[in-house]
């Protein structure tokens, strides 16, 4: 089998499964993926995923309903496993405590974010009706893999190593994302601990496409142009998601604040931390994650640094305080351009045929 038919076969697996015709997929930035840049994505061609994260029934109900005047196309929502690590509630209070003078700066009332609970959400996204659920730090239990399969609801999983890449293909996971260590966002370890879990994806996509068989694996890192959409690929990738390829599209809810920062960062300008959720993080480093490393406070996992933190989130937002926001961007985000999402999406896939076209060729 030639090249470019070897990439198109492996395109249709995953494109054929998810009724689209692009093999992209938009990632589920908490903070920046909005109704409009999921249903932009689906008109593209590709899935947006959308990310239900820390958001009530209601609010999940009302963003599914908003995406689906915007598209007729397939989309996915995207659910955020309770993780193994339990909440410290002395060291949620103990950061809690220690932000009471800038909460008073800022004018935000003294509470923690509610976060609304795993079954609850999950409830409103079986109500929502889409054909696919993504999953972030682990996979389903058997018993909501159950109810989404007897609605015939296709699940997606996140994995930062192998053995996750098997844990999910056993829990029924129909799509695998292989993140590597250069993806923006919170990492997807599960399995192994964040250390054993920084894999750069060249490394992880051979082994994890080896594992998963006939299930599609899909690149998530660094993907920012046809050329490493194609390299993946021909590493065994049926596809490619796109996140910080999007965040400075129109339709991304980021503050301009910060998407005028992005093209002024290079490879070197990312880190890895926790102290902006409570798990390790890709992002820039910004005066509050500064300032929080400078104070030397134990994080509290997720969702206890995130519960202090959102509020003080929402009102930098509205206060234009890009200092006080998490700044999360993969390695190779600088060539994140200015245009809307349908048009980057639309390009990046027209320029991955075009390449597929000149494999071959002589």
């Amino acid at each position: 089998m030639s090249i470019q038919n070897e990439l198109k076969a492996n395109a249709q697996r995953l494109t054929s499964l998810l009724g689209i015709e692009a093999p992209l997929i938009g990632a589920p930035m908490m903070g920046a993926t909005t109704a409009e840049m999921t249903a932009a994505v689906s008109e593209a061609g590709g899935l947006g995923v959308f990310p239900c994260g820390i958001l009530t029934a209601d609010e999940i109900l009302a963003s599914v309903k908003a995406i689906k005047t915007l598209t007729s196309q397939p989309f996915a929502l995207n659910l955020r496993v309770t993780p193994r690590e339990t909440e410290d509630q002395e060291v949620t209070n103990r950061l809690f405590d220690a932000l009471e003078p800038l909460r008073e700066e800022l004018g935000v009332e003294h509470r923690l974010a509610q976060i609304p609970g795993f079954d609850e959400q999950f409830e409103a996204v079986l109500a929502a009706d889409v054909p696919v659920v993504s999953f972030s730090f682990g996979g389903p239990r058997e018993v909501y893999a159950e109810a989404l399969e007897a609605r015939n609801v296709l699940m997606m999983g996140a994995v930062n190593s192998t053995r996750e890449a098997k844990v999910l293909k056993t829990a029924g996971c129909s799509v695998i994302i292989a993140q590597g260590v250069e993806a923006g966002g919170p990492r997807q370890y599960f399995e192994n601990s964040y250390l054993a879990s920084q894999i750069g994806l060249m490394a992880l996509l051979p082994p994890v496409v080896r594992v998963c068989g006939d299930t599609p694996v899909v690149a998530a890192g660094a993907m920012m142009n046809a050329r490493a959409v194609a390299a993946a690929m021909l590493q065994g990738a049926c596809g490619a998601v796109l996140g910080s390829l999007l965040l400075r599209t129109e339709e991304s809810a980021w503050p301009q604040s910060l998407k005028n920062q992005i093209p002024w960062c290079d490879d070197a300008s990312t880190r890895l931390t926790d102290l902006t959720s409570g798990r390790q993080t890709r992002l820039v480093s910004t005066g509050i994650v500064e300032a929080l490393s400078a104070a030397g406070l134990q994080a509290s996992y997720y969702p206890g640094q995130l519960k202090v933190l959102q509020p003080i989130f929402e009102a930098a937002i509205k206060q234009d305080r890009p200092d006080l926001l998490e700044m999360a961007l993969g390695q190779a985000a600088q060539s994140s351009p200015k245009e809307t999402t349908r048009a980057i999406v639309t390009k990046l896939f027209d320029d991955l045929k075009n390449l597929w076209s000149e494999c071959d060729a002589d």
